[in-house]
């Protein structure tokens, strides 16, 4: 195409003294997983229903069993559009009790009415998850991101565009005004081990979520280990 185009913590009375101590010093216990078999799930974007237009579902969305990649060339749908290639993988061996995703594009521009557009470059979200009791890992990326907002009335002189900061690390979130916030590089586990890795999280103004890049998987107890075995 010519033009850019348009654009997811109580305390119980015995163990208060523990928690505090592992809050105060930072420590987070790993979740345990316990997955009967090895998961995984990968997509580009997907994002609520913005400003009365079409909502869109997880695209593309892989997921394992069975895994595999799914892919589109370019995608223009609702608010968010993409003239780069879409890709989302998911991969994982049953027997081992390991999984992967991966979703990823290069470009995506997301178009909110009366609010302005986000362009945003170089989206990839990774997971990886060994099998239990490993715990899976996983890292979440943005290149760049501009945001204009719509151009005010006349005779005012036209919007400028806000490059913002990128930040580095886990769980960094970024105040966009008019747009909303950012969360890069999200991270989640839940309580069976699994971690959600999302490359952008926007909330917007407004409260509707775009998520930009998902990867999650979660491992398991390899199938050799797992297995019942007779007693005599």
């Amino acid at each position: 195409m010519n033009s850019p185009m348009r654009l997811r913590i109580g305390l119980r009375a015995c163990g208060m003294t523990a928690a505090l101590l592992g809050t105060a010093l930072g420590v987070v216990a790993p979740s345990q997983a316990s997955n009967t078999s090895p998961q995984a799930e990968a997509y580009v974007v997907s994002a609520q229903a913005l400003g009365g237009l079409v909502a869109v579902p997880p695209t593309p969305d892989s997921t394992f069993p069975p895994g595999g990649t799914q892919s589109l060339p370019t995608l223009n749908l609702g608010p968010i559009a993409v003239d780069a290639l879409l890709t989302a993988t998911t991969a994982g061996d049953a027997k081992a009790g390991t999984a992967s995703a991966s979703a990823a594009a290069a470009h995506l521009l997301l178009t909110i009415p009366l609010v302005g557009a986000l362009d945003v470059t170089g989206i990839k979200a990774t997971c990886d998850a060994p099998a239990s009791p490993g715990a899976a890992t996983g890292t979440g990326t943005v290149a760049t991101a501009v945001f204009t907002p719509v151009p005010p009335p006349a005779p005012l002189p036209p919007a400028t565009p806000v490059t913002i900061t990128v930040p580095t690390g886990v769980n960094q979130t970024v105040t966009v005004p008019q747009l909303g916030t950012i969360v890069v590089n999200k991270q989640v586990t839940d309580k069976d081990g699994n971690l959600t890795v999302e490359a952008a999280d926007i909330t917007l103004v407004g409260g509707q979520e775009v998520v930009l890049g998902s990867a999650m998987c979660g491992g398991a107890m390899p199938a050799s280990n797992s297995a019942t075995h007779p007693t005599h």
